[in-house]
């Protein structure tokens, strides 16, 4: 077992079988979370749970977080009660969230003053390979803090790419993600032009992913589209929205074109105003498929 006490703080969706894998694995873990089943669920593997991410930041030599957003970061590192200051000299932040790369060089710059190493380390894989430990790691940062915190690292992935410094992490993630938001959006454009001509959509999807339009969004996505799906969404659509306008801000600040992109947040905007923010994110393309009057469900059994 290893004695490296690791801290987790957004033990949610993604979080929460991220927290699991490492307590399994033998790490000790302490961690916080306002919700209660994270709670029940990671202290039952043997996790201590404490009342503040300020507690987990002084009885841990590795902090994690996994967290929605920038406020969410900026408030866990860098508000009243941010854990910075409270980190051991020689701790190791590493941050699993998708943010913007501004706002994770403005928590490294207040943690190297402080003598704390971090990471920035964004996910790709959604729930599934967050249970399975097959997530892509995308880490900017120091190569040799990776590689020590490669032990924890490996735990979560298959796929761990240094891909250069803290900030550069999470371009790579908005990149990922304006690709797959993007191509979920034309995935429902797709199905809506081959409904409305009367293509077999079963059909459709079988041809297409044997041919070179096939991508895993669609690969994913359109049977789900076409037969629902009772699982709990793996990646929410309001979620999808932030990363892809993020990605259309980065743009901006880098005074990039992106249309498609900037189209793109568009349709997830649309679908969050109509209530579907908790919904799967490929779920924007039934609303590319409505507004053209194309319906996607099939009464046939999924092959």
């Amino acid at each position: 077992m290893s004695t490296q006490r690791i801290g987790f703080v957004g033990v949610g969706a993604m979080g929460l079988p991220m927290a699991k894998r490492l307590r399994d694995a033998g790490f000790p873990l302490v961690f916080s979370s306002r919700r209660a089943e994270p709670v029940a669920q990671l202290e039952a593997a043997g996790a201590r749970a404490v009342p503040t991410p300020l507690i987990v930041a002084q009885e841990c030599d590795v902090f994690l977080s996994c967290l929605p957003a920038d406020a969410e970061l900026g408030e866990v590192y860098l508000g009243p009660e941010g854990v910075v200051e409270h980190l051991p000299r020689g701790a190791t932040i590493i941050d699993f969230s998708t943010t913007s790369p501004v706002m994770i060089q403005r928590v490294a710059a207040e943690a190297i003053e402080r003598g704390i190493r971090v990471i920035d380390a964004p996910v790709s894989g959604g729930t599934w390979g967050a249970e399975r430990g097959t997530l892509t790691i995308m880490a900017g940062g120091d190569a040799a803090v990776i590689d020590e915190m490669r032990p924890i690292l490996s735990t979560l992935s298959q796929s761990i790419f240094h891909v250069g410094d803290v900030g550069m992490g999470k371009v790579f993630k908005l990149v990922n993600n304006l690709l797959t938001g993007t191509m979920m959006v034309l995935t429902g454009e797709a199905l809506a032009v081959a409904a409305n001509a009367g293509a077999d959509l079963e059909k459709l999807h079988q041809v297409v992913s044997a041919s070179s339009g096939s991508s895993p969004v669609w690969s994913d996505a359109v049977p789900k589209l076409l037969h629902g799906d009772d699982a709990p969404p793996g990646f929410r659509l309001e979620l999808m929205r932030k990363d892809v306008r993020l990605a259309a801000s980065l743009g901006e600040d880098l005074g990039t074109p992106m249309p498609l992109t900037s189209l793109a947040l568009q349709f997830f905007t649309a679908a969050c105003a109509r209530g579907m923010g908790k919904q799967n994110a490929s779920e924007v393309a039934r609303l590319v498929g409505r507004l053209a009057r194309a319906e996607f469900e099939q009464t046939t059994d999924p092959m």
